[in-house]
């Protein structure tokens, strides 16, 4: 079994309305309740940081399956949303939908049509967020190539 420890160092004072602050061996940035929630919606916030876990896994998860499966000249833009719910009192994430577009040379969109499918499956199979998610969120892939 390979284990990997990935550290962040989280720091917040005063209540609600308040900022914090996470930081890690890359990322650090400012943290706060979203606006849309009741906060002040300075900086980034859990569910953003959820939502890009599983958006950057994704994509890079996407990108290895297409080089593994013989694709080298792509480029893939993708957005995802989240979606929250509040049920039973308690606000949690819904689903996770991403919306990926595979810009790839016309010589093998034809070839990637017929593999698409299952390449987006093992993209999603080979992706630690959601992995680690699923049963709890469900996560959707909605892609288009151009």
């Amino acid at each position: 079994m390979v284990k990997h420890d990935f550290k962040v160092t989280t720091t917040w004072e005063g209540g609600r309305e308040s900022v914090g602050n996470t930081e890690g061996d890359v990322i650090n940035a400012p943290i706060s309740i979203p606006a849309g929630l009741g906060g002040n919606g300075t900086g980034t916030n859990p569910d953003e940081l959820l939502v890009s876990a599983a958006s950057s896994c994704y994509i890079i998860s996407l990108a290895a399956v297409l080089e593994r499966s013989g694709f080298h000249q792509i480029a893939i833009t993708q957005e995802s949303i989240g979606t929250a719910i509040f049920e039973q009192g308690k606000f949690k994430m819904d689903t996770i939908t991403h919306y990926p577009i595979i810009d790839i040379d016309d010589s093998e969109k034809e070839m990637l049509n017929n593999k698409l499918s299952k390449l987006l499956k093992i993209a999603d199979n080979n992706c630690m967020i959601s992995n680690s998610i699923r049963g709890n969120v469900a996560v959707k892939i909605e892609c288009s190539v151009k």
